[in-house]
């Protein structure tokens, strides 16, 4: 009888622990790359409203909530990293106020985006047996972190956040519309790339010089934007563009493990010591700050080869790719 008990106990924490893993979404996106056959601003008209069209449908019909919540933060950032590719054409004042939009909107979701990852990264962690921490205590901090998702969760549901998003991607069909965006040629490839670029070297630059979270983070969002811009022309010149593109994902994802790692070292240092106790929060601290320099060491190496020309020289390179496919 006492197996039997035993052996039900650890099946439910099993299934406890799948639970928690991440899940990707079997849902399809809408393509984000733009055709050798498109002029340039009818592709980059089109990605919009696809990707506006999309978020409306992960908000209105979340398939499930967390995996809704990272399609939706996708989608702003690839919005955001268009945006600047466009923004010496479209102009300053319509690329601020249509930036801080998406901006402010995806923030709304940061927090529960961070609970479920972190949630998830536990789970693996544990399952792989690299946290140094207590079965009972594993499932009691779990559940204090579930208890945060679920405030957070009717935080967004009292204040309408899914439909207020709906709502405004619903208006920006409209207004894209009417994007100047009819002359968009070979300058707009140059003048846009070649910011997303010069600002990924000064972050990284700031990031190895403060080697703070912020710093890091920050430099992960530019990451992000110049990733999603390579994307976007992957089937300008492929043989150029995908390689590029997967050599910003890896190191975009580095960044966001390191960024994830931070954010739980957060969480856990604000956890109640009668859910955790000092020992276990300062064990599991030491090895998720162990983990954060095995990143880095991978991190600046693969930048160093990823930036290793000038602003200039790059700019100048994929506006020459941009140029021959089109003749």
């Amino acid at each position: 009888m006492k197996f039997k008990e035993e052996a039900k106990l650890q099946l439910n924490f099993s299934k406890l622990i799948s639970s928690l893993k991440y899940k990707t979404n079997a849902m399809a996106t809408y393509r984000f790359i733009i055709d050798n056959e498109e002029e340039l601003g009818e592709g980059i008209q089109r990605v919009i409203i696809e990707q506006l069209n999309y978020i409306k449908q992960q908000a209105r019909i979340p398939v499930n909530i967390d995996l809704s919540t990272h399609e939706i933060r996708k989608s702003f950032k690839r919005l955001r990293a268009v945006l600047r590719l466009i923004r010496y054409d479209i102009g300053e004042e319509l690329f601020l106020s249509e930036n801080v939009k998406y901006k402010e909107f995806a923030a709304r979701l940061s927090r529960l985006r961070d609970i479920h990852v972190i949630i998830s990264y536990l789970a693996n962690c544990f399952e792989a047996e690299e946290l140094v921490i207590g079965e009972e205590s594993f499932i009691r901090f779990i559940g204090y972190l579930n208890e945060q998702k679920e405030k957070e969760l009717r935080l967004l549901t009292e204040k309408g956040v899914m439909e207020d998003i709906f709502k405004h991607c619903k208006r920006q069909l409209k207004v894209v519309k009417e994007y100047p965006v009819q002359n968009l040629g070979p300058h707009t490839i140059h003048n846009g790339v070649i910011h997303a670029y010069k600002r990924c070297l000064d972050k990284i630059e700031d990031a190895q010089l403060r080697l703070d979270d912020e710093a890091l983070h920050q430099l992960r969002k530019k990451v992000k934007y110049l990733y999603n811009q390579m994307l976007l022309m992957e089937a300008v010149w492929p043989e150029y563009f995908v390689t590029y593109s997967s050599s910003l994902s890896v190191a975009a994802e580095l960044l966001g493990d390191d960024h994830n790692h931070a954010e739980t070292i957060a969480i856990i240092e604000e956890t109640p010591d009668q859910i955790m106790g000092e020992d276990e929060k300062q064990s599991l601290i030491k090895s998720l700050t162990n983990e954060r320099r095995h990143i880095t060491r991978d991190l600046w190496p693969l930048l160093g080869k990823i930036f290793a020309e000038d602003a200039v020289a790059f700019a100048k390179r994929v506006k020459s790719y941009w140029l021959i496919s089109r003749e």
